[in-house]
């Protein structure tokens, strides 16, 4: 066991990493993955409200199903995201405490560290007020001394009603040829853009899973605000993803290197479709685009 490199106060288990850098799993951050250049980075000194904001992201990131990898190209991008809202956070330690329980009344413990990032929390205390929040609205309380808490029945109801509000998801599913000349063009393009327009980048090979990964896919795609589709490399797969999404009624952004184009099939083709050049390029385009259509997403700074 080692001191988690992201809160800095936990003892976190260290998984053999299969690339430069450090991969754990945290009981207070979740698992995650970290770049040597960006551990680099964290290590020169991050105070304890950047550090709760990582870890809160990675909570979120697990929370989808994902082993997120922090690197230097998305490091400053979700320290600047802002912080949720107090009532959003209070929601946050709601769906937190669910998770885990088996049964309607069992009680979980609020001074689980894992309440810190859910909340983007940087002491105890903090969470000890959101809990105060929950209780004024009926929807939780503290039942025991030493931590002991239990969800009421009108969290239960409030809990149904957050799980409704599926559309105003702030995930984004990528749909793309996991290439390795393409992760780059990820990092810098698809994940870039997405996060500068607000919302949260997810990708299929970053997912950790143990269901068939067809059914995972759908898991993710419903769960997912919208779909950025990009046609490089002309993967069947792509092609299943995006009707799909389109078949749910969940937007579908096309994207698709200028090379490869002209290989689009003719049913893409009347589509409005992103064809880029360079990342940068891409980055810029698709987070004009995903603004146009939805509007700034939820942590659009």
């Amino acid at each position: 066991m080692d001191v988690c490199e992201i809160c800095d106060d936990q003892q976190a288990a260290t998984i053999p990493p299969n690339f430069d850098g450090i991969h754990q799993n945290c009981p207070r951050c979740g698992e995650f993955k970290v770049s040597g250049t960006a551990n680099s980075i964290m290590r020169q000194g991050l105070g304890k409200e950047k550090r709760a904001r990582l870890s809160g992201w990675v909570r979120e990131q697990n929370r989808a199903g994902a082993v997120p990898m922090i690197t230097t190209d998305n490091l400053q991008k979700i320290l600047a995201r802002p912080l949720p809202s107090v009532a959003e956070r209070a929601t946050a330690l709601l769906i937190e405490a669910e998770r885990g329980l088996n049964n309607l009344g069992d009680r979980f413990n609020i001074k689980d560290p894992k309440f810190l990032a859910a909340t983007y929390s940087s002491t105890q205390k903090d969470v000890t007020f959101l809990l105060g929040l929950l209780k004024e609205q009926g929807l939780a309380e503290a039942k025991e001394m030493g931590g002991g808490c239990e969800i009421l029945p009108r969290g239960y109801i409030r809990l149904d009603e957050v799980r409704k509000r599926a559309s105003s998801s702030s995930q984004g599913f990528v749909a793309m040829w996991f290439h390795k000349d393409l992760d780059q063009i990820y990092s810098t393009g698809f994940e870039a853009g997405v996060f500068k327009a607000g919302y949260d980048p997810i990708r299929m090979d970053r997912v950790e899973h143990i269901n068939k990964i067809d059914d995972e896919i759908i898991k993710q795609i419903n769960a997912s605000r919208f779909v950025v589709a990009d046609f490089t490399g002309h993967r069947g797969g792509v092609y299943f993803e995006a009707g799909y999404a389109l078949g749910l009624g969940i937007p579908v952004f096309w994207t698709c290197q200028k090379g490869d184009m002209g290989e689009l099939h003719f049913d893409i083709r009347q589509f409005n479709c992103i064809d880029w050049a360079t990342p940068e390029e891409l980055s810029n385009r698709l987070s004009v685009r995903l603004e146009a259509v939805l509007g700034p997403g939820p942590n659009k700074a």
